[in-house]
């Protein structure tokens, strides 16, 4: 079942042009990203405001937990299928949203884009890619809170042509965006970032014989 943004399409585009830096923006321009840093030095260095923490509970749980899909390819597969890798990533903690914008880093040597048809995902997310950047932002808005969980967005992942097996290409969660904007998981009544419990857990793709 989708759920969809109904009216809000073009308020949505604008936020994510925004928030992945690619308005006229001197302090999003001013943004470098270092894909031999870790994602959290990453995040630190591109942000002027204080990062939201991953967080669970002592029993595992979230309000929100984002889980970015870890997928091993064999080199066959690979050749196969024109280099291009699917990755889900899945809301599988949902306390209730009417809202979310949230992004990523992905490996520099790759390029991705979003499918925005696929029958297993299960929200009607949008998406800007910053090329450049090696990142990508997404938002989500719905009219009446949505509890369940389900998958995200599917990114298509296109690896170099001289990949090889032992070759790992992360995709790690961020929680800010490119114009120093945190990450947000909204319902109706609650702001979950601020007042309750979000975490992620990062994936990517790694390459077998």
């Amino acid at each position: 079942m989708k759920f969809l943004k109904t009216g809000m399409f073009l308020f949505l585009t604008c936020c994510l042009l925004t928030a992945c830096g690619q308005t006229v923006s001197q302090e999003a321009d001013n943004n470098t990203v270092s894909v031999e840093e870790t994602a959290e030095e990453t995040v630190a260095e591109t942000s002027g405001i204080e990062i939201p923490d991953n967080k669970t509970r002592p029993d595992g749980t979230a309000d929100i937990h984002v889980t970015i899909e870890n997928v091993e390819v064999s080199l066959e597969e690979l050749k196969t299928n024109e280099y291009i890798v699917p990755v889900y990533v899945a809301l599988d903690q949902n306390s209730g949203i009417n809202y979310a914008e949230w992004g990523a880093f992905y490996d520099a040597r790759c390029t991705i884009e979003q499918v925005p048809f696929d029958d297993e995902v299960d929200f009607d997310t949008v998406c800007s890619v910053n090329a450049e950047k090696h990142f990508f932002w997404t938002a989500w808005a719905t009219a009446n809170d949505n509890p369940h969980t389900g998958n995200l967005i599917r990114l298509d992942v296109t690896l170099p042509q001289d990949v090889k097996a032992g070759d790992v290409f992360a995709i790690t969660y961020s929680p800010v965006s490119m114009a120093d904007k945190p990450h947000i998981w909204n319902s109706s009544q609650n702001n979950w970032v601020t007042d309750g419990v979000v975490g992620w857990t990062d994936g990517g793709i790694t390459v077998t014989e």
